[in-house]
């Protein structure tokens, strides 16, 4: 990493401390936006760690605390190197040169009991006999004691089969907590949304806010802190990564990216005319430069490479 790459993840970092603290004055996020429109790398990096840990769309930290993070910047330059490489994500081009995360784990999954990697899916048999399958850049936390088994989201999508037990069994995501016995959940946060998925049986969402909803068995929603979203029926292909498949039906092509970018190193974007063109198909989530390709040859979009770790889709 060059002395000017180092120097601008520095900045960042700094900012997001600030911002995630829920300290941040007024005078503070007016100074924070001028930065960021100040350098084209700003707002590029800016948009990365967006999409990759929300860190500039909640102010307050999802499950970490400003402090710690200053502390980790205050700590011996190994340390915050550890913490600076992991704000990268999948991966970051500035300015001319070209920074990669070879599978470093995201900030809120630097100390999760249950992470993945890159293009990476993980199967964990938990204590009491229930399952969980994490996707790609997927973490999680286990809480399990007498009471209850508490299972903490740190983002990204997992399915989890839980057995019966006398115990509750609590998924606790940012945006609200899910109570299950014995069933089958898909949940997916990125950000500040969440979306659950009740495949086999009841689910009980409440929001942060305290409103709550009864998800039936084969209905999932979308909600955040404070409101839900309309209840769907589960999509046949919402747990098709889970062996490592992707299946949209008529679905925007901006969910098929989406659903790519954690198996990639490196950027990924997509420019926003095309972002809704309607896809179909069965598609390997391991090989998707040969989903892009596919993709390129169906849809009026052209894959635009500045390099293997740089790539855009652009209108044909």
């Amino acid at each position: 990493m060059s002395a000017e790459q180092d120097h601008l993840i520095e900045q960042a970092t700094r900012w997001i401390v600030l911002l995630r603290s829920g300290h941040a004055s007024d005078a503070e996020r007016l100074a924070f936006q001028a930065w960021r429109a100040r350098d084209p790398r700003h707002e590029e990096l800016c948009l990365r760690l967006e999409r990759t840990l929300g860190v500039f769309q909640v102010p307050v930290a999802q499950g970490i605390d400003g402090s710690v993070l200053q502390r980790a910047l205050n700590a011996p330059s190994s340390r915050r190197k550890v913490l600076q490489r992991a704000l990268l994500g999948a991966g970051l081009m500035i300015g001319g040169g070209l920074t990669l995360s070879s599978g470093l784990p995201s900030l809120d999954s630097l100390s999760a009991d249950i992470s993945t990697g890159i293009g990476q899916r993980q199967t964990v048999q938990l204590d009491d006999g229930s399952e969980l399958v994490l996707n790609a850049q997927s973490a999680a936390d286990v809480r399990f004691d007498e009471q209850r088994r508490l299972l903490k989201w740190r983002g990204g999508e997992g399915l989890v089969r839980v057995v019966n037990d006398r115990r509750p069994f609590i998924v606790q995501t940012d945006a609200g907590d899910l109570f299950a016995r014995a069933a089958q959940v898909l949940v997916r946060e990125r950000g500040a949304q969440c979306r659950v998925g009740a495949l086999d049986a009841p689910v009980q969402i409440v929001t942060r806010g305290g409103d709550r909803l009864q998800l039936q068995a084969g209905q999932e929603v979308s909600f955040d802190r404070y409101r839900f979203g309309v209840v769907e029926a589960v999509r046949n292909g919402d747990s098709a990564w889970v062996n490592g498949l992707l299946e949209v039906r008529d679905s925007p092509l901006s969910e098929v990216i989406e659903a790519l970018r954690p198996y990639r190193h490196g950027v990924l974007r997509l420019d926003p005319a095309i972002a809704g063109l309607r896809v179909s198909g069965l598609y390997r989530l391991d090989q998707s430069d040969v989903v892009l390709e596919a993709l390129s040859r169906t849809l009026p979009i052209r894959v635009a490479r500045r390099s293997d770790y740089w790539v855009t889709l652009v209108p044909a």
